[in-house]
């Protein structure tokens, strides 16, 4: 069923969240710019419409919801008061979090988020967990990746942690490796089966822009890889399942494909994918139409 574009949609770097029967498009960037906008899909009637805005502009926040309330984390200068804040539906206002008690300069952009434990975690530039407790009021530190920018789209399906690589690997991990160790680095796996796909979500994410972009990237020295702010390729929860989400060029058009992964866990601590179903659900002129799929979401009416 077709439903309408959001009438001011940022295209890139919205934190997007789900709660009862609505998808909230948090921030974002408008013409380069960060906004404190937000809005929300009525996913039963098919409408959009604005929330109160945040306190401050955000683009790359976390974001995540405990209690049927939405936290927001980063996506501001490290030096803001409120780098924290969470939006109450019921009395439709916004409220500072308490300050982070870490005063060493925290990374702007945060290219992740998950929640455990009622707890809302967020993956920041150097690719370190930090959280946020709302039943304790409290931040924390937690673990760093492995492998620096290689870990994105995180969800949580059966009380583990899935998420894409760069390389276009589906990797998982048992929750406590967000928690702080002793010895850093998260010690993740790769979900077996899958090894057909690592070509096209990997390629995926190299559509949208070419050589002369990348080379200003270089020039300018900008801290964030281009290649994490613009992925291709995407993943998601539905109903305890993976969704993945990516684009293949097929001569002169470009196809939108998604597939949808069923998750057996085997002897051995291995987990296998089989694919349920893949299709391609849209087709586009490359050349006129500059799509791809920014974000993805479930929800249950």
């Amino acid at each position: 069923m077709p439903i309408p574009s959001c009438p001011s949609q940022p295209p890139e770097a919205s934190s997007v969240v789900v709660l009862d029967w609505g998808i909230y498009v948090i921030g974002g960037l408008i013409k380069g710019k960060p906004t404190s906008k937000v809005m929300l899909l009525d996913c039963r009637t098919h409408t959009w419409r604005q929330v109160p805005s945040m306190r401050v502009t955000r683009a790359s926040a976390a974001a995540g919801v405990v209690d049927g309330k939405i936290y927001v984390l980063g996506g501001c200068k490290f030096d803001e008061k409120n780098w924290g804040e969470v939006f109450d539906p019921k009395t439709q206002t916004w409220d500072n979090l308490p300050p982070m008690p870490d005063t060493k300069k925290r990374d702007q952009y945060i290219h992740d988020s998950v929640v455990r434990d009622q707890k809302v975690y967020a993956v920041d530039g150097t690719d370190r967990t930090l959280y946020y407790s709302p039943s304790l009021g409290q931040w924390g530190r937690g673990n760093r990746g492995e492998v620096k920018g290689n870990r994105r789209d995180w969800c949580m399906i059966d009380n583990l942690i899935f998420f894409l690589t760069r390389h276009g690997t589906v990797i998982w991990c048992e929750p406590d490796e967000l928690d702080w160790h002793e010895t850093e680095g998260m010690v993740s796996k790769e979900v077996k089966g899958l090894g057909f796909l690592k070509k096209s979500l990997s390629c995926s994410r190299l559509v949208h822009f070419g050589e002369q972009i990348v080379n200003l990237w270089e020039k300018y020295k900008i801290p964030q890889k281009l290649i994490d702010l613009l992925p291709g390729a995407r993943l998601n929860n539905s109903g305890g399942n993976i969704v993945l989400f990516w684009d293949v060029i097929e001569g002169d058009h470009l196809e939108i494909w998604c597939a949808e992964i069923s998750l057996e866990r085997r002897q051995g601590s291995e987990i296998w994918g089989n694919i349920e179903w893949s299709n391609a659900v849209m087709t586009v002129d490359p050349f006129l139409d500059r799509s791809k799929v920014l974000y993805s979401a479930s929800v249950t009416l």
